[in-house]
């Protein structure tokens, strides 16, 4: 059985959805996109959209649901189309979201995506996160966790730092946030059989081992979506 073309990294924020998307990605050969990182490009720039994507980090609340889904339909239909699969991680983060980009997979013809869910609590998340650093300042943040990506950091011209939305304050609005916005999708898409949950407390290594784990149950077939 063939993998899915789209897979979704879906869990609250800090559990670790950026780094065992990068993981799978690179041991499957999908390309990842990191909703997150696209809007934190956008906030970057100087323009109307700009401006409210700065705002909604700011203020530690998800982007607009029309304006997600707008970046999500574009980078399926742009690596689909070159005949590549797509990890998304933070994907969809609302209802409204999931609606629109259901609505173009089921237009598309693509196939339905498949979820892995990285259940961290709210404490683990708030204490993770207050805690991360990252390379600031250069196209794609990514996180500084040992000396060599602090200078890989420094190389490339970044500076090394924290999110001002991972704040103890901030992180505990966006667990609100997660868990009235976006833990609906996750129940919905469970309805649907396209969950496998995955334990996001361990290490790097056993989460990206057990998600491994469910890569190799879906070729095999055992985790069918209806």
């Amino acid at each position: 059985m063939r993998l899915p073309k789209v897979i979704y990294i879906m869990g609250p924020p800090g559990a670790g959805k950026g780094t065992q998307a990068a993981l799978l990605a690179q041991k499957i050969g999908y390309h990842q996109f990191s909703t997150g990182a696209a809007f934190r490009r956008l906030a970057a720039e100087n323009s109307e959209i700009g401006r409210r994507v700065r705002e909604t980090i700011d203020r530690g609340i998800l982007a607009p649901p029309e304006l997600a889904a707008e970046i999500v339909i574009a980078a399926v239909r742009q690596h689909i189309e070159a005949g590549r699969g797509l990890i998304f991680d933070g994907t969809p983060r609302t209802v409204e979201e999931a609606k629109l980009v259901d609505a173009f997979f089921n237009e598309q013809d693509y196939g339905w995506p498949a979820v892995i869910y990285l259940n961290v609590d709210r404490e683990e998340m708030i204490e993770r996160n207050s805690q991360r650093r990252y390379c600031l300042g250069v196209a794609h943040d990514f996180p500084v966790v040992n000396s060599a990506d602090e200078g890989r950091c420094v190389e490339l011209g970044g500076r090394v730092g924290t999110r001002p939305d991972d704040g103890r304050a901030e992180m505990a609005t966006r667990w609100d946030e997660f868990l009235g916005r976006t833990y609906p999708v996750v129940q919905a898409y469970r309805r649907r059989g396209w969950v496998q949950e995955v334990d996001g407390r361990p290490s790097v290594e056993k989460v990206h081992k057990a998600v491994m784990e469910v890569i190799r149950d879906m070729k095999n077939g055992q985790n069918d979506s209806p």
